[in-house]
């Protein structure tokens, strides 16, 4: 019996919605009396949820006619094709939803359709596929809060990448995690330990652009719950600790046309068709004004610097993992770039939305691709106005004044969006850490 099947036999019970904000959390609730595999249907939601932060303080910014204090109800459609088990004891639907009418053009969800209708309009069809790095910490949300940082404890200890002893060590961790994706209809490619205590990475298996990023923000969410249903807690932050690595959130792509990979070219050098290139110079061009959308958190800088696998300028190469888009060549069935900008943190509706729509950019301007690099691209020379956004308010304000954003996004999400990370960075910036205590405490 299929998932959409067993939701509709079960239809009695309640089943959850979850809508994305603009920080890529799933907000929702639990709907009574309502088979929502029957057909799409329309529910009311409260629109705060677009003018909350990630800790539910309201943006002081008009994304509504109504003062702050009147937020009404926004309509929300309930896809009905995407419900699927998300519980790991399978007793849990979930259907995924999306905003509409007023809202539908800040939706995050809205704008990932709308890029890809861009690429449609041009016979183009996207393919995509998400990797995830995470880390498992054996601490609750009390626990955090009563210790420092420094005492919190990994789910395993010390870097140990691809590691098959602690794979098999936690075998049945592991198969907790697969049994979980294939119960919700999220089948994984790969799943192993990673560099960095208690990193996993996930990779989620490519399929069309927009249910790839459906399976994305339900892995997320899904992960975490499942961690605290196991004591423990799974953090999706790009940089943790500046010891360690970050978090990556790499972004497979390919595109197609008639069935046949438009990437793809048997005759070019390393089988990388024109408009491949087209694709790869417009992801180059625009990265940095549209990188606020692939790093949207003040913490997303802190990943961004040399010598921890990460990007520093818009670059690429033919298998470079130093480079911010990887060319991957293969057959045509496995020939694509992998967007390799964005963090585990991302919105994946909008990090994706950032690949796709540059690229597209770069095919309808027949962009140039520069040289490729051969070596490590956080070593090269580039000039400091090509470095990546150094910070969120860089990367805001390059967003903020782009027209290339308000053709590929509309205006009305370039400003709402742009407002909401002003807002994110006024948040952080005035923080005083630790390490700031510690460094000049004493000795100023």
């Amino acid at each position: 019996m299929t998932d959409i099947r067993v939701a509709r036999a079960n239809s009695a019970r309640a089943a959850m919605i979850g809508v994305s904000d603009f920080d890529g959390i799933l907000r929702g609730k639990h709907i009574l009396g309502e088979d929502l595999s029957d057909g799409d249907k329309v529910v009311k939601f409260s629109e705060a949820v677009l003018a909350w932060d990630c800790a539910d303080r309201v943006i002081p910014a008009g994304f509504t006619h109504k003062p702050l204090s009147a937020f009404g109800d926004a309509d929300l459609r309930v896809l009905s094709g995407t419900g699927r088990l998300v519980s790991y004891l399978g007793d849990q639907d979930l259907y995924l939803a999306e905003f509409m009418g007023a809202h539908e053009d800040i939706c995050p969800r809205g704008i990932l359709r709308k890029v890809l209708k861009r690429a449609a309009d041009h016979g183009y069809g996207c393919t995509a596929g998400f990797e995830f790095e995470f880390m498992l910490f054996n601490e609750n949300a009390d626990t955090i809060e009563d210790k420092p940082f420094g005492q919190w404890a990994p789910f395993t200890r010390g870097p140990f990448g691809y590691s098959i002893a602690r794979s098999v060590a936690h075998q049945e961790l592991f198969g907790e995690i697969l049994a979980l994706c294939e119960k919700a209809r999220i089948p994984l490619s790969g799943l192993h330990f990673e560099t960095g205590p208690g990193v996993i990475e996930a990779s989620l298996h490519h399929c069309d652009a927009l249910e790839a990023a459906d399976r994305a923000i339900i892995f997320k969410a899904m992960i975490k719950a499942w961690a605290h249903t196991k004591g423990m807690m799974a953090t999706f932050m790009a940089k943790v600790c500046e010891e360690w690595p970050g978090q990556s959130g790499h972004i497979h792509i390919s595109m197609s046309s008639d069935g046949q990979n438009v990437f793809y070219d048997s005759n070019a050098f390393r089988n990388v068709s024109k408009i491949m290139r087209q694709f790869l110079g417009g992801q180059l061009n625009y990265m940095n004004e549209f990188c606020v959308l692939a790093a949207p958190n003040f913490n997303s800088y802190k990943r961004l610097v040399p010598g921890y696998w990460a990007p520093v300028c818009p670059s690429w190469g033919i298998d470079n993992r130093s480079c911010a888009v990887r060319a991957i060549p293969g057959e045509p069935s496995a020939h694509r770039l992998e967007y390799r900008l964005a963090g585990a943190d991302m919105n994946p509706y909008l990090a994706l939305s950032c690949a796709i729509g540059s690229g597209m950019l770069g095919v309808e301007t027949d962009a140039d691709l520069p040289a490729s690099i051969v070596g490590d691209a956080s070593m090269e020379m580039c000039p400091r106005s090509g470095r990546l956004p150094q910070s969120l308010s860089e990367a805001t304000h390059r967003f903020a004044q782009s027209p290339a954003a308000n053709d590929v996004f509309g205006e009305r999400f370039v400003e709402a969006f742009s407002c909401s990370r002003r807002w994110e960075w006024e948040a952080v910036q005035h923080r005083v850490t630790d390490f700031e205590r510690r460094r000049y405490f004493e000795i100023i």
